[in-house]
């Protein structure tokens, strides 16, 4: 599918495609290129597909050709009145892994105009709205990567900033208005204490994000921003962690009184929570990361899938029915974001 998607999917269409405008103008400039662009050019390097890699070429030309005298690259896309970032914070990923295959010096020429670029934005303009400000650790890990080749120390100063602008993932008993993703309590009643102990539980941000602190220990050095992560990575399992194979349920947004075994994952939640266990296992060393990132993938099966195809949730196979041969398919009204 990855190697195709090209041939099928909307997003992927060359015609007007912002991703592809040295101005940042035109259709499809979000998040879909990179998403799928950060695997399909990986793939492409490993198997030394040439076909795969001059596909990806085009998009990572059409990247390195965007970047304007400000330093800005990229799509001009916005939440209400500032820019997101979000979309930037994956292709940034993208350029990383072209780096490393290619030793091209564009990229850590963008990289650091970008990052100058991002220094002169104003903290009330900087990673305001909701993807963006949850999951400011992958701006972050990016920052972190280019300091480690050119060590320019203004990259220091822009790392504190995107972590003070970046949501609370260290705090705990929060304001419930601080928590922005949908929630509901099954069956009515008030939502419990210990939903106030992570700024989110939409099942990509937390996968991706609870690992914000431990990024920023690695500048800080504080022992406390690194217990942060682990208990995020706890915190919601204890209430949410029915699934095998150590992900959580949550059928788009974990939500209290939803934690049976119908509560399934969306993909992309587990595919980031093996992206940040990769990361946790660089800053830590800790085997913990390695365990996880191998056992994920393994035991979740696919369930369903919605007849409109808004969502495909990825849910247990309890042991009991693989023991009758039997999957049962359930029509699941999901409720959230989309």
């Amino acid at each position: 599918m990855t190697g195709n998607l090209g041939e099928i999917s909307a997003w992927l269409q060359k015609t007007d495609n912002a991703w592809l405008s040295p101005d940042g103008e035109g259709k499809w400039g979000w998040e879909e290129v990179p998403y799928w662009l950060k695997g399909y050019a990986n793939i492409g390097y490993i198997l030394e597909d040439q076909k795969m890699i001059d596909e990806a070429m085009v998009w990572i030309e059409g990247t390195l050709n965007s970047q304007r005298e400000d330093g800005n690259f990229g799509p001009k896309h916005f939440d209400g009145d500032n820019q997101d970032f979000w979309a930037n914070m994956i292709m940034l990923y993208c350029l990383q892994s072209y780096y490393e295959y290619s030793q091209d010096p564009r990229v850590l020429e963008l990289m650091t105009k970008y990052f100058k670029y991002e220094l002169t934005v104003p903290d009330e303009n900087f990673l305001e709205g909701y993807w963006q400000k949850l999951r400011g650790g992958d701006n972050l890990h990016s920052v972190f990567w280019l300091y480690n080749r050119t060590g320019d120390e203004f990259l220091l100063d822009l790392a504190e900033k995107i972590h003070r602008n970046t949501a609370n993932w260290t705090g705990r008993n929060l304001p419930l208005e601080d928590i922005k993703n949908y929630y509901e309590v099954r069956d009515g009643g008030e939502v419990p204490d210990w939903y106030r102990d992570q700024v989110d539980w939409h099942n990509v941000n937390h996968a991706q994000a609870f690992r914000e602190p431990a990024q920023y220990y690695l500048l800080s050095k504080n022992e406390q921003d690194l217990k942060a992560s682990y208990e995020n990575f706890e915190i919601i399992r204890n209430h949410f962690g029915q699934v095998p194979g150590g992900m959580f349920g949550a059928d788009e947004d974990a939500r209290p009184g939803y934690a049976d075994p119908r509560q399934g994952v969306e993909t992309c939640g587990m595919v980031e929570q093996m992206n940040s266990d990769e990361h946790m296992l660089r800053i830590t060393g800790d085997p913990f990361g390695e365990i996880m990132q191998r056992k994920l993938p393994i035991i979740p099966i696919q369930l369903q899938s919605c007849r409109i195809l808004r969502h495909c949730i990825t849910s247990p196979l309890p042991i009991w029915l693989c023991w009758m041969r039997k999957i049962i398919f359930q029509e699941l009204e999901t409720k959230g974001h989309f």
